[in-house]
């Protein structure tokens, strides 16, 4: 733990102390809310979350007023920054070794990574001192809600830790030493099976293996006397081959292999000059390089991390962390710490930010490792992703103050460089002598590497001096300022920009204006190709004529970007007429395509026109990737559009991927750009409506119920006013769904009835769906088989593989209820492989979910089990609680059906936990059913 500032405890009576003193916190109350945020430190915990892990049941009318109370209290007593307001809620900020959770997880993932690679006595000894941090039970002091929900969680990684103290002893070959620890450690927890294994091992070890044996004797009498059952299959082996006399030895595994990752860019050709910071580099430590765009930070990082690589053997490092890019936010520390651990080879990561940080510390612990962070917007971006050993490198624009007064890292700043230097680059990139020329060049390019770069490629290879001459006339003559430095009044880099562009022939410089439109990161040849009215294939030549010049990058197959400064000098070129309306219709035509391929026909906008644009995707899997490399540039033109215009293009490229967007589970993209194009559509009422509805169908599937079913009202009154009873129809279906997983089902029905009656085929198709769905639920399985077998007709009938995808799966579960598993595993095996052609892993997952279920009926445990585990591993995947919930319960029920009853009451009491915060009541219900089952069979084995 930290010495000095404000230290949190929760592994014993809830605590706090500033400066070494101790902090006088109130009553359970108070304490609770402390220990609720601390639980999730640095993370907004919203007041719906803080209420609930803090009053058991029905919380009072007062409770938010409460809390708003004890949160104002807690920073009388912490300080005012301590706690902040974060919509929709509270976060408490919380740094390294201020709060022990944090410290315990930390000691015991690198006491993990010990043991992984060997360090047996490393390992044993973190875990030691990872231990000693807990002072009695976790969370006194607290109300009983929030210990009786938390403090399991805390106990369990608690004996986790001690379980792998004892096999990092055992494996050492200390096995008399902790025979004494591991017989208090067996009485506290009998039912401790790998304890009770460790105490055998221990004993057998040193001699003593008829103790041993009469440990197994007396823990196997306490399991069947107690709890009904057989101790576990691993230690009925360990029995065994005690009883043989070849127990395992206790060697140690070979070490996990390490990955040691080269991730460094290329060097920059012709790299000239600072020698001083050069050295300086080579001290090491924490190193923060700043200066003004283009003045050679990341060059220099490079330079300096290719020479010195070999002083760092376990690996290098390299993140762009987009710190600058005007169409992008920078990359969220959770984002880069994910590719930082891929990189390092870990594939199975935690969601949160703190957990990530975590892991990263831990596996890149006492290894000699170089980090280098390009582009860093500030020190909170960049202080999740310092390691503890090793050597980082960060570039910025900015100082980053805080992060050198934090961490102790030292600024090195750049500056132009000396003329010499500038005189230098020039001469040893164009291979020719220095002259008065390459020195005016220098001059008017400001000195600045990337303009002298810019320059130097307007001249080519060997430039004459006759070429060098007009290049600095050229420059003297035109004194463009659309860029500044550091707020000059004439921009160097602006001259380096426009000579490079005069340089081009006339069709590449319309190319180059034109993709001053473009909103998004990147460009392709087809987005050229839009911009220009040109075939794609002569597109794709331009854009390689501007990367010849330095003016465009490829950064990857087929894509290119801007240098941020050089996009921006694009944009003061400005585009011509039609050049911008084209690339709407391009995306429109895009999106609209691939949608296509997934036949889903919903509600559209009625359109004058189709685009101009022709974009045709030979497969899905075709479509999809477009989609996954596309969708950010997708968003960034709607939000342009809908800004800007053209309208209504605009307009029918938000419809357009309103349905993509869904489709693909990409929903909080999603809410991130309808909520902007809402209220740039105010007073267009059938856009409105259309993206409330969007807005309402996106947040039924993020568990935001509530405010779906309000946005999915509103448009519903909005198509109403808009006279559009096709759209009226499409949002009756959209808030049926909403109120059903509410458990509204009478509400639903009615709403799925009308839009049978008013709607088109489509909806028919949807609304049938729904209603066979809403049947089923309600127990009567002849009505819901009517519905379905009408939707199934239609889909079929109009070739929706979506629509009959649905209907298959809700076909296949009525007809398990009436025990035809043999029809059931029929429709449910199509819908299947309808879902993963059309790439609906939503709907894949629970076509899964009604196999195994049919399986464990038929008494096919082991399919049964592995179809659920593949739902449930898509579920989490794609983040659809609700499907989570459902795999859950078919995984308990294949488990159970197994006669693994403990594992079945594992996975039941999970589905029920989940259910609780993000399911509906319906599925709650199904999930406690099972839940009681589960526990009744547990509880009849120990009364045998």
């Amino acid at each position: 733990m930290v010495e000095g500032g404000v230290r949190y405890r929760l592994l014993g009576p809830v605590a706090a102390h500033l400066d070494g003193e101790p902090v006088r916190l109130g009553g359970p109350k108070q304490r609770a809310v402390l220990a609720a945020l601390l639980l999730n430190a640095n993370r907004v915990v919203s007041e719906e979350q803080l209420i609930g892990l803090v009053w058991d049941g029905e919380p009072p009318i007062s409770a938010r007023g409460q809390l708003q109370v004890r949160v104002w209290e807690l920073r009388k007593l912490l300080g005012r920054s301590a706690i902040v307001r974060r919509s929709p809620g509270y976060l408490i900020e919380v740094a390294p070794g201020q709060l022990d959770v944090q410290v315990f997880g930390d000691a015991v993932a690198a006491a993990r990574v010990d043991l992984a690679e060997g360090r047996l006595d490393a390992g044993a000894a973190r875990l030691r001192d990872a231990l000693a941090l807990w002072e009695g039970p976790v969370l006194g002091g607290v109300t009983e809600a929030l210990q009786d929900r938390e403090s399991r969680l805390l106990d369990e990684r608690r004996l986790a830790a001690v379980e792998d103290l004892f096999d990092a002893e055992l494996r050492a070959g200390r096995h008399a030493d902790v025979i004494g620890e591991l017989r208090r450690a067996c009485g506290e927890y009998p039912f401790r099976e790998r304890l009770q294994a460790a105490l055998m091992l221990a004993l057998h070890r040193s001699g003593r293996t008829s103790e041993a044996l009469a440990v197994y004797a007396q823990t196997r009498r306490r399991f069947t006397d107690e709890l009904g059952i057989e101790p576990g299959r691993e230690l009925q082996e360990l029995h065994v081959q005690v009883l043989q006399g070849d127990a395992p030895a206790g060697d140690e595994p070979a070490p996990a292999p390490v990955v040691r990752p080269a991730q460094l860019p290329h060097d920059v050709r012709g790299f000239t000059g600072r020698h001083a910071e050069l050295a300086r580099l080579d001290d090491a430590g924490i190193w923060v390089i700043t200066g003004a765009a283009g003045v050679g930070k990341t060059a220099l990082a490079v330079h300096w991390a290719r020479r010195a690589r070999d002083r760092f053997p376990d690996g290098q490092l390299y993140v762009d962390l987009r710190g600058f890019d005007a169409d992008h936010e920078p990359v969220p520390p959770a984002a880069a710490l994910a590719q930082l651990l891929r990189a390092l080879g870990q594939q199975r990561l935690p969601s949160g930010v703190d957990e990530l940080a975590a892991l990263y510390r831990t596996v890149l612990a006492d290894r000699d490792v170089l980090v280098l962070l390009d582009n860093a917007r500030d020190a909170d971006q960049v202080g999740p992703l310092l390691p503890p050993s090793g050597m980082v490198l960060v570039t910025s624009r900015h100082r980053l103050g805080d992060l050198v007064a934090r961490t102790g890292a030292r600024s090195l700043p750049l500056a132009v460089l000396p003329a010499a230097d500038s005189r230098a680059l020039l001469t040893g990139v164009l291979g020719v002598e220095s002259s008065d020329s390459l020195d005016e060049l220098a001059r008017l390019c400001g000195h600045l590497p990337l303009a002298l770069r810019v320059a130097a490629a307007n001249l080519g290879p060997e430039g004459s001096a006759h070429r060098v001459d007009d290049l600095v006339a050229t420059l003297r003559a035109d004194p463009l300022t659309g860029l500044t430095v550091d707020g000059a009044d004439e921009s160097p880099l602006t001259r380096a920009f426009a000579v490079s562009y005069a340089a081009l022939e006339p069709c590449s410089q319309r190319l180059f204006r034109l993709l001053g439109l473009v909103p998004g990161a990147d460009f392709t040849p087809r987005v050229a190709a839009a911009l220009l009215d040109v075939p794609v294939a002569e597109a794709g030549r331009r854009l390689h004529r501007l990367a010849a010049a330095h003016l465009v990058e490829r950064h990857g197959p087929g894509r290119f970007r801007f240098h941020d400064l050089v996009r921006d000098y694009a944009r003061t070129l400005g585009g011509e007429d039609g050049a911008w309306e084209r690339l709407v219709e391009f995306h429109l035509a895009a999106a609209d395509a691939v949608d296509r391929h997934f036949s889903r026909h919903p509600l559209r906008l009625p359109r004058h026109a189709d685009p101009a644009s022709e974009v045709d995707f030979a497969s899905s899997a075709e479509a999809v990737a477009w989609l996954e490399a596309e969708h950010a540039n997708l968003t960034a033109v709607l939000r342009h559009a809908a800004v800007h215009g053209p309208h209504p293009a605009a307009w029918y490229l938000a419809d357009a991927i309103r349905s993509v967007f869904l489709h693909r589970g990409l929903r909080a993209e999603w809410l991130d750009v309808a909520f902007p194009v809402l209220e740039a559509a105010r007073g267009v009422p059938r856009v409105e409506a259309l993206m409330r509805q969007g807005i309402g169908a996106a947040c039924v599937h993020l568990g935001r119920r509530d405010e779906a079913i309000r946005h999915l009202e509103a448009a519903l009154l909005a198509h109403r006013e808009a006279d559009w009873p096709e759209g009226e129809a499409a949002t009756a279906n959209s808030l049926g769904i909403a109120l059903l997983a509410s458990g509204r089902f009478t509400e639903a029905s009615e709403l799925f009835t009308r839009s049978l009656e008013a709607g088109t085929r489509t909806d028919r198709m949807m609304a049938l769906n729904n209603l066979g769905f809403a049947e089923r639920q309600s127990g009567r399985p002849d009505q819901a088989l009517e519905h379905l077998s009408r939707a199934l007709a239609i889909g079929t009938e109009d070739g929706s593989q979506w629509g009959e995808a649905v209907a298959r799966v809700n076909l296949g579960h009525v007809l398990r209820s009436y025990g035809d598993l043999a029809g059931a595993r029929e429709h449910l095996m199509a819908a299947c492989a309808l879902h993963r052609h059309l790439g609906n892993r939503y709907g894949e997952a629970s076509a899964l979910i009604g196999l195994s279920l049919v399986d464990t009926d038929a008494g096919e445990v082991d399919r049964a089990r592995c179809a659920a585990t593949e739902a449930l591993a898509v579920a989490r995947r794609e983040e659809n609680r609700e499907t989570e919930v459902g795999a859950l319960i078919a995984l308990g029920n294949a488990e159970s059906a197994a006669g693994h009853h403990r594992e079945a009451a594992s996975h039941h009491h999970q589905a029920v936990s989940l259910a609780r915060r993000w399911s509906s009541p319906w599925q709650l219900a199904e999930a406690e059913a099972a839940s009681r089952t589960s526990r009744s069979r547990v509880s009849n084995l120990q009364d045998r």
